[in-house]
């Protein structure tokens, strides 16, 4: 079996769920920065940290989802004649009130994250890396 066969998903998981930069992947798997930067490269997995960074704090999107269905019911209801229950209008309008609050805080809890992430893949001494981050972090306005 070859390298990736034995340590790829492993390192890919160290890289996208627990944020460990590079060189702290290579050296806890004994593989070189330039074979995880080509395992990164192919397996997109920027994209993958950032898909489950964003999915760990989405919780406002399950909500908005669950509102958004209740209203299209009402609405359905009161099309129909009927009138919608008392606590299904009370439920939306609470959350009517909460859901923007919430999305405002995921998107801070993500962004703290990425940054979080990217500081200490800045601090890992991999010149590469300290590039990309620079220039994710002025692309990205931190």
């Amino acid at each position: 079996m070859g390298k990736f066969e034995d340590y790829g998903l492993l390192a890919e998981k160290y890289y996208v769920e627990e944020q460990l930069p590079i060189s702290s992947i290579a050296k806890k798997l004994n593989l070189t920065d330039k074979t995880l930067h080509e395992w990164k490269k192919k397996g997109e997995w920027d994209n993958k940290r950032k898909d489950f960074l964003t999915s760990q704090f989405t919780c406002s999107a399950a909500l908005q989802e669950l509102v958004l269905h209740l209203v299209k019911d009402a609405n359905a209801k009161i099309k129909a004649g009927e009138i919608p229950e008392a606590a299904t209008l009370n439920f939306i309008g609470k959350m009517a009130e909460k859901l923007p609050k919430l999305k405002a805080f995921d998107e801070m809890v993500i962004n703290e994250k990425m940054t979080e992430t990217a500081n200490n893949e800045e601090n890992s001494g991999d010149k590469e890396t300290q590039i990309a981050v620079l220039i994710n972090k002025k692309l990205m306005g931190l």
